[in-house]
């Protein structure tokens, strides 16, 4: 049977049988247990931990009580302003972060503290009043001094635990067996966002919204009718660097012949988007012009004029379309929002706002985003509402949340932490003189060898040649240092050795072909020093050899030269039969004894046509050109 994890997963359509097996996997938000209170307890928590990590006291059904005070009750308003000033209640108020004191422990805590002192005082007659009012101080430092029992250390654990689980951003979910009818193996995790839950206290409050959160297939039926069944709508709104897009989707199961409009679901309908475009970014700078204004002075050129009025505009536009949206926006379940603390100003914090800031549907987009366009819009619905899957042992999940509440640190330390010794830090490994001085010497070789310097070269060579690998072959190769090249080969560097890449020589990577043609000189006069072949070296070059090919390079330039020249003859040729002819015309009409561009009489070319004066200009022309080819 095909399984279901081979497909994306709505988490509104699960299968009733996967959810009938489920049970939440995340860190559990369970209350920690009380602890009953012993003489050396410095802080015992009681009552039962709020949404913001306080605890909450247990209080009585007098007529008037105290918040903080476990058990406190008043008949008066008199006793209870009296209360106030105790040093019960003050105690209290100061520890209230760790937890809270019942009267009796107070009393307690009081007796042992007044034991010690009095045995470690002597005769000091200081006045009751002073000691009194000191006595809050005193339990305080004496907390910062005396160890944390293991009741307090199993609080301070089950604290981190509840923490841990608030911060989750995503709520896992196990099977409690293998589902085999849908394909679900043994240790298959499905991770739904929280921000898709409201904020619960215990888990067991997930599984039971996540199986209300399922859309069912068919419609259902009341009093014999068929009744449709309510839709679930979420709103998803960006606004960031000017451009903002919005959406509205609907989720209901699908009726007969409906058309489906975002692919995946099913059931999905988008009721309501809009984009659009505010000119309000600094180009390459980054940020809104107000953020900049704010930060400096307020800038006075076209650009931040119509920055400020693109601003105005974008929030306009924005107000005028959630008031537009107001009937889909109260309807929705989720609003998902991303904006700055300044963009968000276009949603809340004005008169007439659609939204309220402390509204508990809004939340943020667990993940990152990209910029606001529809696309986006859709590609962050289909995450949201996508399971996650995961496959992981038992062990492999519990060391990860061990590993996660360790890595919380508490919210207030009942001890002084004592100082952290100093890291031992690894000595650093210093390079040996010698070493140093043998990379100086490869450095400036290779400098002489990149620029030329040969008479540089000899005399270093011949001092440290012993120490210089036979890369600089290589490098004087690819430079294209002729001299240096053939200086090299001749004090027997090895042409044969392999370069980094393991296949390629010096002669490889030679960049011109007189420095090949070295290495070729050198294959011909010393066959015997090195195997050419394996330097891929193809032959050697003699001097006739040589010779040979520069006579043959001088012939072909000969031969092209030859070329050139009957290439101009030709077109001169086809410039002066035209000029020849026009020649004959033109000397019957000015006669033998006339010459050409001479006056006759008083007027020259007068008397004679345009066309007639056109072809002496022409003929003019021919024989200058004539004459310069001459």
């Amino acid at each position: 049977m095909t399984s279901i994890l081979n497909r994306a997963i709505n988490v509104y359509s699960l299968p009733s049988v996967l959810l009938d097996n489920l049970q939440v996997r995340s860190i559990q938000a369970e209350p920690p247990s009380s602890a009953t209170a012993g003489p050396s307890t410095a802080v015992i928590p009681t009552g039962k931990p709020t949404e913001n990590g306080l605890i909450k006291s247990q209080v009585g059904s007098g007529l008037f009580s105290c918040q903080t005070c476990p058990q406190a009750t008043f008949e008066t308003v008199q006793s209870q302003r009296e209360h106030f000033q105790s040093d019960w209640h003050r105690y209290n108020m100061k520890i209230k972060q760790n937890g809270v004191v019942t009267a009796e422990q107070f009393d307690q805590m009081v007796e042992n503290l007044s034991s010690i002192s009095g045995s470690e005082s002597g005769s000091s007659s200081s006045s009751s009043n002073s000691s009194d009012q000191d006595k809050v101080s005193k339990l305080l430092r004496r907390q910062r001094l005396q160890p944390i029992n293991e009741d307090e250390e199993a609080l301070e654990l089950a604290d981190r635990q509840r923490r841990a689980h608030l911060r989750t951003a995503i709520i896992w979910f196990a099977p409690n067996s293998p589902i085999e009818q849908l394909g679900i193996p043994k240790d298959t995790q499905f991770g739904i966002h929280r921000a898709l839950f409201p904020p619960f206290e215990r888990a067991t409050e997930y599984l039971d919204e996540l199986k209300k959160m399922q859309l069912s297939n068919q419609n259902q039926m009341k009093n014999g009718e068929e009744e449709e069944e309510e839709e679930r709508r979420m709103t998803l709104l960006m606004v960031a660097g000017g451009h903002f897009a919005g959406m509205v989707v609907g989720i209901r199961p699908k009726g007969k012949g409906e058309k489906q409009d975002v692919k995946g679901a099913g059931e999905v309908r988008v009721l309501q988007h809009k984009t659009f475009h505010r000119y309000t970014t600094r180009k390459k700078q980054g940020g809104s012009q107000s953020i900049n204004d704010n930060a400096k002075s307020k800038a006075i050129s076209a650009g931040a004029m119509l920055r400020r009025y693109g601003e105005q505009a974008l929030q306009e536009e924005i107000r005028a379309l959630m008031v537009e949206w107001k009937e889909d926006i109260d309807l929705s379940e989720r609003i998902f929002i991303r904006a700055s603390t300044h963009g968000r100003k276009s949603f809340w914090g004005y008169e007439g706002a659609v939204l309220d800031k402390g509204d508990p549907r809004i939340r943020v987009f667990p993940f990152p985003t990209r910029r606001p366009t529809q696309s986006e819009l859709l590609r962050c619905w289909h995450e949201l509402i996508r399971v996650r899957i995961s496959h992981l042992t038992e062990e492999a999940l519990r060391q990860q949340d061990e590993e996660y509440i360790t890595s919380l640190q508490p919210r207030k330390p009942t001890i002084k932490p004592s100082p952290l010794p100093s890291p031992i830090t690894q000595p650093v490994q210093k390079k040996d003189p010698e070493e140093i001085a043998r990379e100086d010497r490869h450095r400036r070789l290779e400098e002489m060898i990149i620029k030329g310097r040969l008479e540089s070269l000899r005399p270093f060579w011949e001092k440290y040649k012993s120490g210089f690998s036979s890369d600089v072959l290589s490098i004087a190769s690819q430079a294209g240092q002729e001299e240096i090249v053939k200086f090299l080969l001749e004090e027997k560097v090895d042409p044969t050795l392999p370069l980094d890449d393991g296949a390629r020589r010096s002669y490889d990577v030679a960049s011109t072909k007189g420095v090949r043609n070295v290495f070729r000189r050198m294959a011909y006069d010393h066959p015997d020093w090195w195997d050419w072949k394996a330097a891929h070296v193809p032959s050697g070059l003699s001097e006739e050899q040589e010779v040979a090919q520069e006579q043959k390079k001088m012939e072909r330039k000969r031969g092209l030269r030859e070329k050139m020249k009957e290439r101009e003859k030709s077109k001169a040729v086809e410039v002066v039969e035209p000029i020849q002819q026009v020649k004959q015309e033109t000397s019957s009409v000015i006669g033998p004894t006339q010459k050409l561009g001479g006056k006759s009489g008083e007027g020259g070319l007068e008397g004679l046509s345009n066309e007639m004066r056109l072809k002496i200009e022409r003929e003019k022309r021919a024989r200058a050109a004539e004459a310069r080819f001459k």
